[in-house]
């Protein structure tokens, strides 16, 4: 069987704006016919700076746009051809974390019912059998038990992404959508966070899709590195040959933004 979790092929998303009863749309090709394949059990990033169409390609692959043109396959299924049952059986296959740990939680939820709404939703799963699947997840994600009834605001920017984390693997996934998950955190929580996945993908024999415009963050959990420039790839390569030897302008331009650390003799 095939290895291949998700295959991307000639993949497009233009947007149409309207400029005015008088003048011409203008076309946003935000993802230009872009081709590259998930692999079971990888990280593999997307990486590029605000507006290259990184994000666009993850709401492609969540299905939470469609795309002008070209092919999305999981698994061997095009999903754009998915409706219904087959579409909610593919969501809960490939979930997301969200960038922003604040905006992504619902305030007025207990954190309880936050991890836990997916399950009630998609599940037939009795409270009882909910809140021990939420405890489990809870602790998973290093979690104290006595969180489960604290609202979002209780907790710092790590603890909620945690929470999101919690959430995204109620459904046991296969594919986990991570979208600049680290950006929005400190950078003293960023790698407890990002180990934190690793072991989680170890665990749960996960695939993850990593979002980030940042070369350094995806350095060390990452597998493969597909690196986008206006909508298109420029580059694809695994992670230590992509560090060696970068071969378009813009992926040694994004490495050279790295803050370099001085030796003090």
């Amino acid at each position: 069987m095939s290895d291949v979790v998700f295959k991307v092929q000639h993949l497009k998303k233009y947007y149409e704006i309207n400029l005015g009863m008088f003048k011409q749309p203008k076309i946003v090709k935000a993802v230009d016919d872009i081709s590259f394949e998930v692999r079971k059990g990888e990280v593999l990033s997307l990486v590029g700076e605000s507006g290259c169409g990184k994000s666009t390609t993850a709401k492609l692959l969540l299905k939470i746009e469609e795309p002008t043109d070209g092919t999305i396959t999981f698994e061997g299924q095009d999903i754009t051809q998915l409706h219904g049952d087959e579409l909610s059986t593919y969501r809960s296959k490939v979930q997301i974390i969200f960038q922003d740990p604040y905006s992504s939680l619902n305030p007025r939820w207990k954190v309880g019912r936050i991890i836990g709404e997916p399950l009630t939703l998609n599940t037939d799963m009795t409270a009882p059998q909910i809140e021990e699947r939420v405890r489990y997840l809870m602790e998973k994600v290093g979690m104290a038990p006595d969180w489960y009834d604290r609202y979002p605001h209780q907790f710092s920017g790590g603890q909620r992404q945690r929470i999101g984390i919690a959430r995204a693997l109620a459904l046991n996934p296969e594919v986990i959508v991570c979208d600049e998950p680290v950006s929005a955190l400190d950078v003293s929580i960023q790698a407890q966070v990002l180990n934190l996945l690793l072991d989680l993908q170890e665990e749960f024999d996960l695939t993850y899709v990593f979002i980030s415009h940042d070369l350094s963050v995806v350095e060390h959990i990452s597998d493969r590195i597909v690196v986008m420039y206006y909508g298109e790839i420029v580059e694809a390569k695994p992670v230590d040959a992509l560090f060696a030897n970068p071969e378009h302008p813009y992926t040694r331009k994004l490495l050279s933004a790295i803050p370099m650390i001085k030796s003090v003799s």
